[in-house]
């Protein structure tokens, strides 16, 4: 009997020692350097709506991106993206706040789970949900690749 503690004390003493034969790549994967960049980008993503700047998409959007909007086909595309939050200057007073949600993925695609408020500047929203978005690399760059939205605020009744 007190030979098989003396073995299981052993195995498990054995089993929790580090193993020496492993390396760690210095290149992996972290996903705290890319939080601190989506982090980045969703601070000036406002801007978005204030520019005609292609250069603005151009370092936010991948080149095949698709954006998901509510209540109409896919854009897909960059030249499409722009023109659709663009809207010939349209929405050059929007605001949009989006605090730091749920970030998660792998070197090949991360995921963004968040919340959005466009604020009416009165104390309220002129609309706020919540999001999802996937961003991986192109040209070494984490960017926008696809994402969908949905409002919180109840449907409006439609007018006859």
């Amino acid at each position: 009997m007190k030979n098989i503690v003396l073995i299981l004390l052993t195995i498990n003493f054995l089993s929790c020692q580090p193993n020496k034969t492993t390396k760690v790549d210095q290149n992996a994967f972290g996903i705290d350097s890319v939080k601190a960049h989506i982090s980045k980008m969703n601070e000036s993503y406002g801007e978005r709506f204030m520019t005609g700047d292609t250069a603005f998409y151009a370092i936010r959007y991948c080149k095949n991106a698709e954006v998901y909007s509510p209540g109409m086909p896919a854009v897909k595309g960059l030249g499409a993206i722009i023109s659709f939050f663009y809207q010939g200057g349209a929405n050059k007073e929007a605001k949009i706040e989006l605090p730091l949600g749920n970030i998660y993925g792998t070197e090949e695609l991360v995921v963004e789970e968040g919340t959005y408020n466009f604020p009416d500047g009165k104390g309220g929203s002129v609309d706020k949900g919540k999001f999802i978005a996937l961003w991986k690399q192109e040209n070494g760059t984490w960017k926008l690749f696809r994402e969908i939205w949905n409002t919180d605020n109840a449907p409006q009744p439609e007018s006859k």
